[in-house]
């Protein structure tokens, strides 16, 4: 699987996707709050302030997601949490020059334990062509884990120093955040260090392999090892369990809803899991495999799973791709009308052949594994 973890690029650039130009009406509004600012010094960055709000909603509602942005038409944006979407709480930074290499965020929005912000958003305000550009967020968790790494100190105005490098999240993954995430999922920091080993296991596996074969052997290879996936124990399907807590139960109870129509995991199978979660992405990678001899030469069995962790969903739009060598083999989407909450494929070959599972998500960011083999001797 890749993910890039390319740092993030702020030189201007007028034809960015992110870049809006703003109405009349709205650039008049953003100057009637900068003339509400209790005081002058305080009137060019509410104006700021003002313009990239407007900038931010407008963005927000030309995407495909259905994302309302809420905040007070009223009176100035504070330079705390300033607008909210559904239960997140945000925090839209404004700068006016690319030459900031650090931004102030006001200490509040990190340390009021009941009007903290889950999600900070980098905008840039070319006041002088009415533009906004959405650069790039910075999630709660990890400038938690920053300001447990570096010990932030907040100057004698309330505000903390944070390096712009900090706003590490991608515009399309601010949206895709917005739209199925749960903020709670952000109210802890995350270990820097545990992730960054992640994103480098990620990226060095890049041309392995994923051997199943091991797993009939109650073995992970080392590139499963790597990407986190974890080995589950021989699945019972057909006991009916008065809970679920873990994620084998949580895919045998969905294996019971599908037996009606006509799917059926051979009682051989041995499968493991990866969880997208640590990735900011509350999703569940599920992958069974199993031998069948019925034709002349043994063939395997490989079939996926992608379901979201309790308590999530998966957006509208994920998609779920298997290719071989030459051919996409399976793809599945799901949409509005769809009557579960999963995606799920199964494909068969011969065990010198090999199948590539891509995620795409409605953001257009897609995740690559390794291919899967089946090499149980190896």
């Amino acid at each position: 699987m890749s993910y890039s973890a390319e740092p993030p690029d702020f030189e201007f650039d007028p034809l960015r996707p992110t870049t809006l130009r703003l109405s009349a009406a709205a650039v008049d509004w953003a100057i009637q709050m900068s003339q509400q600012a209790p005081e002058t010094d305080q009137q060019w960055p509410t104006f700021l302030r003002a313009m990239a709000l407007k900038g931010l909603q407008q963005w927000l509602e030309a995407g495909a997601l259905d994302i309302a942005l809420y905040y007070d038409l009223h009176r100035p944006p504070a330079l705390e949490v300033n607008c909210r979407v559904s239960d997140f709480r945000l925090c839209l930074v404004a700068q006016g020059s690319l030459s900031d290499t650090v931004v102030a965020v006001p200490q509040a929005t990190l340390d009021d334990a009941s009007n903290f912000a889950h999600l900070y958003i980098l905008a840039e305000v070319q006041e002088e062509a009415d533009q906004v550009t959405i650069l790039n967020g910075l999630r709660r968790d990890r400038l938690l884990a920053y300001h447990q790494q570096v010990g932030l100190t907040a100057s004698n105005n309330g505000t903390y120093s944070i390096p712009v490098q900090c706003f590490d999240t991608a515009p399309e993954d601010v949206l895709l955040y917005l739209s199925c995430l749960n903020p709670r999922h952000l109210t802890a920091p995350q270990p820097a260090a545990t992730n960054q080993t992640r994103l480098q296991a990620l990226t060095s596996a890049a041309g392995g392999l994923i051997n199943t074969g091991r797993w009939l052997q109650d073995q992970l290879d080392a590139v499963a090892d790597s990407l986190a996936w974890r080995l589950m124990p021989p699945l019972a399907p057909a006991n009916a369990l008065m809970s679920i807590r873990t994620p084998t139960e949580q895919l045998e109870a969905v294996l019971r809803e599908l037996e009606p129509s006509g799917i059926t995991i051979s009682p051989q199978a041995r499968g493991a899991y990866t969880d997208l979660q640590p990735l900011g992405l509350p999703f569940r990678l599920y992958a069974l495999t199993w031998t069948l001899f019925d034709s002349q030469a043994p063939e395997w069995s490989l079939f996926l799973f992608l379901g979201p962790v309790p308590g999530e969903q998966l957006p509208i739009g994920t998609r779920l791709t298997v290719r071989d060598d030459t051919t996409t083999l399976a793809e599945q989407t799901l949409n509005q009308e769809a009557e579960s909450a999963y995606l799920y494929t199964q494909v068969i070959g011969t065990w010198d052949e090999q199948f590539t599972a891509t995620i795409e998500l409605p953001s257009g960011t897609a995740l690559h594994w390794p291919p899967f083999v089946f090499r149980p001797d190896a």
